[in-house]
């Protein structure tokens, strides 16, 4: 999966938890932001001046690094 650009940094740390790691390692502030709500990938690559391809990229791999426990796993 990767993140599409428009998606909004609140919708993606709610159906991904994982991704918060992300930006905390960044120093993004956007974790906490009132503006997370608002603000997407896209505007998030252009204030901190970020490759967004680069930031997807980080983002896909904390998001499927996550694998869902198979029925035999639990």
């Amino acid at each position: 999966m990767k993140p599409d650009s428009k998606i909004t940094i609140n919708e993606l740390i709610s159906t991904h938890p994982g991704a918060i790691s992300i930006f905390m390692r960044r120093r993004l502030l956007c974790i906490g932001c009132p503006a997370n709500t608002f603000h997407t990938l896209e505007d998030v690559s252009r204030l901190y001046g970020i490759s967004l391809k680069q930031l997807q990229e980080e983002l896909r791999e904390a998001i499927g690094s996550r694998k869902k426990p198979t029925a035999k796993e639990r």
